[in-house]
């Protein structure tokens, strides 16, 4: 293509903190020098609203966008704003100040983000003061950066306190005080649960971030939901710092609560998706707490994961719990501990995973990493109150103990202890061999009479045989311990057998288990699948 003329656009120049800018003609542009100005002029006789010049932005204006809102003036208020204009039909118009609003965190209040830990504890307490101490409606959450801080001295949390960090191991908060607990709550007029008078608080949210230990000599939680209702916990690590790894110290959370007759202050209170490690007890729970659901968490390397017990003699504790999905791993004594109550506290502890828990410490604090232990150390589970049950629970020791350990040291710690039912509905396959007594599984004593329902198939080419077979287990442990069985089934054959009959082994019983045996006297094999439940 030919070129037919070649011209340069010219625009009016000059330098604005000097001369000014002129009132420029309709569509002529004015470059200043000194300031990287760009105008163009406009009239009101040819439309425009004004006859004055209008500023373009360029891309030396994008580093500091926010400025030409007039941050420290009127223009902020008066500029409107509206979500995606006129795409969504039902959007209103606000102000940019407004919008900015809606999102408040540390920085707002002075706290400058870093890696190097930084104490943040009184820019922390004017921040929930001003958002959540008065009785404006007109909340927000509050949010914590990525970085690492110190909280020095105790936080306390009034209702609707709503902290968000931006993931465990990213934004961490590390305790450096020796007492009482990293967050408190109290009620609207500050009152704690010390007091005796709190009122109770509601619709504390915490998550998002790591909560860590720097002291080993420290008397309180991470967290105590004192007199707390409406609670959320999710996505929150809780562990020690430093140098302190052992379990001898520290709780995650604490649950504290009274009342009763359908005024308990300490309710619905869901604990999600956390981690607990490296810390004495995971979770604690005291006096009146009701409906506590702590779901999907892993605790690991602790003494107890779960601990739950009245405060008085006449008081039940902690009631009518969901603990379910989570994982027990590297746990010294019970994951689950309901205290001594002759009430009935009614937690049901469904789909959990149990590894290595209740084989007692190496005497650093640490757990045993071995199924073979020598000595009666704790149970798995600990239900001293009435009303409880687990169901389809996974014990790794149930399973090890099947199929691995045959040692003669065997000691076979409870999985579930107390009045209580375990609904397992694990499958367990095994092959009944001809002509011998068959060792098929080890049934835990729980020092109480127990029951075993094992509901089995057997079958070969030859023979199919269904039945429920229930094994009575005397109370005691030890050698005073024995069992009876009752088995009912229907069975059909090809050629004539005897049928295989089982029984309850003894022998073993110091061990704090016996054995169920299946003695086949005919000459071929057979295979068996059967799954256990008990009550004690």
């Amino acid at each position: 293509m030919a070129i037919l003329e070649i011209a340069k656009i010219q625009v009016r120049r000059g330098k604005e903190n000097t001369t000014g800018v002129p009132r420029l003609d309709p569509g002529e542009f004015g470059w200043a020098e000194d300031t990287e100005h760009l105008y163009i002029g406009k009239r009101i006789a040819e439309g425009a609203n004004s006859d004055e010049n209008s500023r373009i932005l360029t891309e030396n204006d994008l580093s500091n966008v926010f400025s030409l809102l007039g941050a420290n003036s009127t223009l902020t208020i008066i500029t409107p704003y509206r979500y995606r204009d006129t795409i969504l039909a039902h959007t209103t118009t606000t102000t940019v100040q407004r919008k900015l609003d809606d999102y408040v965190g540390l920085t707002d209040f002075g706290v400058a983000v870093s890696a190097t830990a930084t104490d943040i504890t009184q820019l922390l307490r004017y921040a929930i003061q001003d958002l959540y101490q008065g009785t404006d409606n007109d909340r927000r959450q509050l949010n914590i950066p990525a970085g690492n801080y110190y909280i020095s001295s105790t936080i306390e949390l009034p209702p609707c306190t709503t902290l968000v960090g931006q993931g465990s191991d990213i934004t961490r908060l590390v305790y450096t005080s020796n007492a009482n607990s990293m967050f408190k709550t109290v009620d609207r007029s500050g009152n704690n649960y010390e007091s005796g008078v709190s009122t109770g608080t509601k619709f504390i949210s915490i998550s998002g971030m790591t909560l860590a230990y720097a002291s080993s000599a420290t008397t309180g939680a991470l967290i105590s939901l004192d007199e707390a209702s409406d609670a959320v916990i999710e996505d929150v690590k809780f562990t020690t710092s430093g140098t302190f790894t052992m379990t001898n110290y520290g709780v995650g959370i604490s649950l504290r609560g009274t009342g009763g007759n359908g005024l308990e202050k300490c309710r619905d209170i869901h604990i999600n998706r956390c981690e607990f490690e490296s810390l004495k007890t995971g979770i604690e729970g005291t006096g009146t707490v009701m409906y506590p659901v702590i779901s999907d968490n892993v605790f690991n390397n602790l003494q107890q994961g779960i601990k739950f017990y009245g405060s008085l003699i006449t008081d039940t504790g902690p009631r009518d719990g969901l603990i379910t999905g989570n994982r027990f791993e590297n746990i010294v004594k019970e994951a689950i501990f309901i205290g001594t109550s002759s009430f009935r506290t009614n937690h049901v502890s469904e789909n959990n995973i149990f590894r290595i828990v209740g084989n007692g410490g190496d005497g650093n604090g640490n757990p045993i990493n071995d199924i073979v232990v020598t000595t009666a150390l704790y149970p798995i589970i600990a239900f001293y109150g009435e009303g409880n049950r687990s169901i389809n629970d996974h014990f790794e020791r149930q399973v090890s103990a099947y199929t691995t350990s045959t040692s003669s040291a065997f000691y076979y710690n409870p999985l579930v202890i107390g009045h209580t039912t375990v609904v397992n509905g694990s499958i367990y396959t095994a092959t009944v061999f001809q002509s011998v007594t068959n060792n098929l599984v080890k049934l835990p004593l729980t020092g109480s009479d127990q029951k075993f329902t094992i509901e089995y198939s057997m079958s070969n080419a030859n023979y199919s045989r269904k039945g429920m077979l229930i094994a009575n287990i005397t109370s005691g442990t030890g050698v005073d311990a024995y069992g009876s069985t009752f088995d009912h089934y229907d069975y059909s054959y090809v050629t004539s057998v005897t049928n295989p009959t089982f029984n309850i082994s003894t022998s073993t019983a110091s061990k704090n288990y016996v054995v169920l045996t299946c003695n086949n006297t005919n000459s071929e094999d057979y295979n068996l699948s059967y799954q256990i439940n008990s009550l004690s």
